[in-house]
């Protein structure tokens, strides 16, 4: 039995452009669920994205986070500390696919907040490479 709580989650995603430079801070305030299946975190969210809405779910377990998209764009990105994971990003457009290096993954929760914060790099196509920096902060909803 799962029992879903209402949730305001703040998402701040830094990505650094190794080739030029350039930093881009995307933050995003929302609300959401929290959802707690056994020991698994899951945390549901809905965002606009430039090419129309995004229904994302991040699902936190001990030694992994998935980040699930869909929508306008879907993903399924793996996050495991150390590791290398492949993904497919299909967006109306066309499709990339993804490499990512997970640097360090940290995760704090008490009760219905917590913290999430995971430093990757990330591949596309085998073109470009960013670091990212992704920080995810969820609370739960006051009345």
């Amino acid at each position: 039995m799962s029992e879903s709580t209402p949730v305001q989650i703040h998402v701040i995603s830094e990505i650094h452009n190794e080739h030029d430079h350039e930093k881009e801070t995307i933050e995003v305030h929302t609300t959401g669920e929290h959802v707690l299946k056994g020991k698994t975190i899951y945390l549901r969210y809905e965002e606009e994205h430039e090419l129309g809405f995004v229904k994302t779910t991040v699902k936190v377990t001990q030694n992994e986070v998935v980040v699930m998209r869909s929508g306008a764009v879907t993903m399924k990105q793996r996050f495991i500390q150390d590791a290398q994971t492949l993904t497919n990003y299909s967006t109306p457009f066309g499709r990339l696919q993804l490499e990512t290096n997970t640097k360090s993954l940290s995760f704090e929760t008490h009760e219905l907040e917590g913290k999430l914060v995971i430093l990757y790099d990330l591949q596309i196509d085998e073109k470009e490479k960013h670091v990212h920096k992704l920080m995810l902060t969820y609370k739960e909803e006051q009345k």
